[in-house]
């Protein structure tokens, strides 16, 4: 019963919602010798998009800031518009991910379809306009999180107008779950680079944690891959270079302790000797120092060097 009251409500609001949708709209009409109050009709999509959030018709409420967002762009408002096509797609990402909650996800993900456009059309309005291409980064990046491993295109489209680390980072996870270890490397590679500008800007703190982090991982993926020294960049030759050779000055720069700097040592030279056995002793003692991605490599590593 309790259910059967609730879908005659979720209807009722529905047709509620599309009298008033419909009675905006008309006002949009032009009149014989008058103009229509566009800036009204958007004040008036803006509230009903916001009452249909709260009573959590999601698709209505987006329709509701696509045309608050067409009002604005008429008007010449280029931020407002961005920020209600914004809106728009927010709200389609957000009932696709609530249909996907109950198992109700619809075979042509109409929703996630309408949420790429209007993100894809904020994105052009951005892009037309000098002085936004962070703005636009950033709407690429929300995108790219959205989607998942789909959205990998909006990620390098993000990574192209305004890199950040959290980008960077990201695509370099993607590849390392694809098994794409070459690019992996070669992202990260750029990842250093962009954080090791900040850090001698004068920015530290953060950005020594990511060199850290980013560090582990290269040296990783450069076992793994085991390239030949003719294919090295000369910045990754460097990064097996201190870990082959034990220095007192290696370490600066990173907030690595002695333990796991000399850990790290010692799974180069391991794996340098193709000693199996060192390897698997070293695999324990490395696991506390690790996050989920670097045990996975760690693991595939052990893997490799098992095979030859």
């Amino acid at each position: 019963m309790a259910l059967q009251d609730h879908s005659i409500r979720k209807g009722g609001d529905r047709n509620e919602f599309l009298t008033k949708y419909h009675a905006i709209s008309a006002k949009l009409k032009k009149r014989f010798l008058r103009k229509p109050n566009v800036a009204e009709a958007s004040d008036q999509f803006d509230n009903l998009a916001m009452e249909c959030e709260q009573k959590e018709l999601l698709q209505y409420a987006g329709l509701c800031w696509l045309s608050a967002a067409r009002c604005q762009g008429t008007l010449g408002n280029v931020i407002t518009e961005i920020n209600f096509l914004t809106k728009a797609g927010r709200q389609f990402i957000t009932a696709e991910k609530k249909n996907e909650q109950i198992g109700c996800s619809s075979l042509g993900q109409e929703n996630l379809q309408a949420a790429i456009n209007f993100f894809g059309h904020a994105l052009t309005r951005c892009q037309s306009q000098e002085g936004f291409s962070m703005m636009s980064a950033g709407l690429a990046m929300e995108l790219a999180s959205a989607l998942g491993s789909n959205g990998i295109q909006n990620l390098r489209k993000s990574i192209e107008l305004h890199p950040t680390l959290r980008a960077i980072n990201t695509l370099a996870s993607h590849y390392i779950k694809e098994g794409d270890y070459t690019s992996a490397l070669q992202v990260l590679t750029e990842l250093v680079e962009l954080a090791g500008n900040n850090t001698n800007s004068g920015t530290t703190g953060h950005y020594s944690s990511i060199l850290q982090r980013c560090e582990i991982s290269r040296v990783l993926l450069l076992l793994i891959l085991q390239p030949t020294p003719q294919r090295l960049a000369p910045s990754q030759a460097q990064v097996l270079e201190k870990y082959a050779w034990v220095e007192e000055s290696s370490n600066i720069g990173l907030k690595m302790g002695e333990d796991e700097m000399l850990l790290l040592q010692s799974l180069v030279l391991a794996c340098q000797s193709h000693d199996y056995q060192a390897l698997l002793e070293l695999e324990a003692e490395l696991w506390p120092y690790l996050d989920i991605e670097q045990k996975g490599l760690l693991n595939k590593l052990v893997q490799t060097l098992n095979k030859q």
